[in-house]
């Protein structure tokens, strides 16, 4: 999709916004109480909501480049026992609107292939990464074993100083896919 404008924003949402890839991802993800947890492409919000009952002392941060999918993700948001919990942030992925080493967990579910350039993503993901912090890759259906496709991320992840730790297949009745682990090489 090139444009994300109000209708192609209103589309997806209703679309995608509660994709259960979401809910299959965030129940997998081993996170602590306190984490600080920063979420790539946030859309409606769905994984920092599913997550947010796991992360009663922490923060939880979703950042998105377009603002009607911030309102969304504000107004989904509202009826959720710890909605008020997740700050959502104005922001692509190139320039997250984040502090330096602050986040344990960063988020990528269904959004990197969006991101207008995935290298300068990852660098940015990388810097507001802490030492020990991970990321939370995961693409719908996945990539195929040896694909260029798969070959070209784990290049990209190396280039940006990070590395997967773990792969993992999600499936539910037809809705699969691929979780990445990935922490500081």
């Amino acid at each position: 999709m090139s444009e994300w404008n109000a209708r192609v924003v209103e589309w997806y949402a209703a679309k995608y916004g509660e994709y259960p890839t979401n809910r299959l991802a965030a129940d997998a993800i081993d996170v602590t109480p306190d984490a600080v947890v920063v979420d790539v492409g946030c859309g409606t919000g769905s994984a920092l909501r599913r997550l947010a009952s796991r992360v009663p002392n922490g923060r939880l941060i979703g950042v998105d480049p377009t603002a009607r999918m911030l309102e969304i993700a504000r107004e989904r948001s509202v009826n959720d026992p710890n909605g008020h919990r997740i700050e959502f942030r104005e922001g692509p992925a190139e320039r997250l609107p984040v502090d330096d080493a602050c986040a344990d967990l960063v988020l990528a579910f269904d959004s990197i292939d969006h991101w207008k350039d995935r290298r300068a993503g990852l660098l940015e993901v990388r810097r507001v990464l802490r030492p020990d912090g991970r990321v939370a890759v995961v693409k719908d259906g996945g990539l195929p074993g040896d694909s260029e496709l798969r070959r070209g991320l784990y290049s990209q992840l190396e280039g940006a100083g990070l590395r997967v730790v773990s792969e993992h297949r999600l499936t539910e009745d037809e809705i699969s896919c691929t979780l990445w682990v990935i922490e500081p090489a």
